[in-house]
């Protein structure tokens, strides 16, 4: 392309020549105009190709939607939303029906200390809402709130270095274990109550209330559960929703010693056929 850009600015200096002289310079001042913008667009272009395979391609995206939301007219692309008073956007997964939510702040993952605060920003309600609207969209039949899941993933099993909330459904074989034990799981406080999941255990507690945030954020909870000795890191997180109203929030830790890196992403339903 610039190649073609230069030998037709070469064929037009010759063309000018043939001209009066006042005539070649307005001709030529245009021809530069012409070749230098289009020069620009090239190189704006080039630098704006992601490559997914960077562990900040995530952010990137972030930076790109938000840029775009502010620009005129204000459009998400390549999100789907931006909020930029409540800092985070939505974009699709890499699956039929997921979606992400990700913080417009540079946040790596989990174990950012920023996050696990009762006022932190409730990222969790956030997605709940947005899964809610968004979901639905692809799969109608998608209405309660026991087919709803959300996860996180702990620092061990992901490949990105950005914050971010898978959206999906939530495979029904574990909807229907939770419900089944509905009686004896245990109300906001983490203790021994352990479900084998996807052949994984999960440490679930559950919640009455309908709201995900400041004392009832995920990120909280957890972290106030964990023992000197654990890490924020190594956690993986699945929020649910409860048919009967309120949550089950459930918790899973990678262990090196096993080969075992937490993904709760594992127990979503991503193209939701089991819905």
């Amino acid at each position: 392309m610039k190649s073609f850009l230069f030998l037709q600015l070469f064929f037009s200096i010759n063309k000018l020549m043939l001209n009066n002289r006042s005539s070649r310079i307005k001709y030529l001042f245009a021809i530069l105009l012409t070749s230098i913008t289009e020069l620009s667009f090239i190189n704006i272009a080039s630098s704006q190709t992601l490559d997914q395979n960077d562990r900040d391609f995530l952010w990137q995206k972030v930076q790109q939607c938000v840029a775009n939301q502010q620009g005129q007219p204000p459009k998400p692309d390549p999100c789907l939303y931006v909020d930029l008073n409540n800092r985070y956007v939505v974009a699709n997964g890499s699956n039929p029906v997921e979606y992400l939510l990700l913080p417009t702040d540079k946040i790596e993952g989990i174990e950012d200390p920023n996050i696990s605060q009762s006022n932190s920003i409730p990222y969790w309600q956030y997605a709940w809402e947005e899964a809610r609207k968004y979901v639905p969209s692809k799969k109608p039949q998608v209405q309660y709130r026991n087919q709803y899941g959300l996860a996180i993933n702990s620092k061990q099993a992901r490949n990105q270095d950005q914050l971010h909330i898978h959206l999906s459904c939530i495979k029904q074989s574990v909807s229907m274990q939770l419900e089944t034990n509905d009686n004896t799981i245990p109300n906001r406080n983490f203790n021994n109550f352990i479900l084998t999941l996807e052949n994984n255990q999960y440490n679930i507690i559950k919640l009455d209330n309908d709201s995900l945030t400041n004392n009832n954020n995920p990120f909280y909870l957890v972290n106030r559960s964990l023992g000197s000795s654990q890490k924020m890191a190594d956690q993986s997180i699945a929020v649910v929703g409860r048919r009967r109203g309120g949550y089950y929030i459930l918790k899973t830790e990678s262990d090196a010693s096993k080969g075992y890196n937490a993904a709760a992403e594992k127990l979503l339903d991503e193209d939701c056929s089991t819905q």
